[in-house]
């Protein structure tokens, strides 16, 4: 049987990418930079094994991809020099058997150099390996992990000013990375991956209020105002970049596009930015917890 190793699990979208994969009865290796700590968030399942993969330590490269066939490749959010922490990881893969990559990509990557998506994008393209590129918008369930303090005080606190976003529900990712994975044809394809509308932050501060009952606002802070309470939290600078550039596109309008591919992908709609809030509900209730 075909073994696909998955990195960035667990995680926004490897956590239900596993679940998705092992419905389908695939044998999945979860490649993670702390085993023991996946295998106990995910637990043990037919069908599931555990390797140590870390990006940058090269000890670990040869075992992690031994026997794997198909790869799909997260980067994590703390590394943006993928050229000299990724890379040579990926290489190591190819040289082991790997015969296909599937990049968590971005929306736009092929647009937008400054984001490390796209020198992933660069480097995969000219491995001759068969690629899949996922470029999906912005992760609805972004704004319930980073985010979520700014939540629970009651305000929607990132700089995208009026910009409107083709926000997904990382389960639409997971469930699409599923069907490339173990489905044919996907081979050199590059899927732009939205949910069916494109939102303003205003109207996402909305959708939280009627899903919680109590006022979320949307404040619109600048880029410089947003950097700096993410640094007082601890966020790094690197992340924190790399953040400043995402929200960019939004507030130069850049980052509102809709596409059919999740639907077609899927066969059915995606899932709507209103029933993950609904979902998300009881979540930003919750009190933040002090320091």
């Amino acid at each position: 049987m075909t073994l696909i190793g998955v990195t960035g699990a667990p995680g926004n979208v490897g956590t239900p990418l596993v679940q998705a994969l092992l419905a389908r009865g695939a044998h999945v290796r979860v490649l993670a930079r702390r085993p023991d700590h996946a295998r106990a968030t995910l637990g043990e399942q037919p069908g599931l094994e555990f390797g140590h993969l870390e990006f940058g330590d090269r000890r670990t490269y040869v075992a992690a991809f031994q026997g794997v066939e198909r790869l799909f490749v997260t980067r994590p959010p703390q590394l943006s020099r993928v050229t000299r922490d990724m890379v040579p990881a990926l290489d190591v893969a190819l040289g082991a058997g790997v015969r296909q990559m599937v990049l968590l990509s971005l929306q736009g990557a092929e647009h937008n150099p400054l984001v490390p998506h796209a020198q992933l994008e660069k480097y995969l393209l000219g491995t001759g390996a068969d690629f899949t590129l996922l470029r999906p918008g912005f992760f609805m369930q972004n704004l319930t992990t980073m985010h979520l303090p700014e939540l629970r005080g009651g305000e929607v606190f990132v700089p995208a000013g009026r910009g409107r976003t083709s926000f997904i529900d990382v389960r639409d990712i997971a469930e699409v990375g599923a069907v490339v994975l173990t489905e044919p044809g996907h081979a050199g394809q590059a899927y732009e991956l939205t949910g069916a509308e494109a939102l303003s932050y205003a109207e996402v501060a909305a959708k939280f209020s009627a899903a919680t009952g109590r006022l979320i606002r949307y404040t619109d802070p600048s880029p410089l105002a947003f950097y700096r309470r993410l640094r007082e939290r601890g966020v790094s600078t690197g992340q924190l970049l790399i953040m400043e550039a995402i929200y960019a596109t939004a507030r130069f309008g850049l980052a509102a596009r809709v596409t059919p591919d999740t639907a077609r992908l899927l066969g059915r709609p995606p899932r709507s930015f209103d029933q993950f809030a609904h979902d998300a509900a009881p979540l930003l209730t919750q009190e933040t917890p002090h320091a």
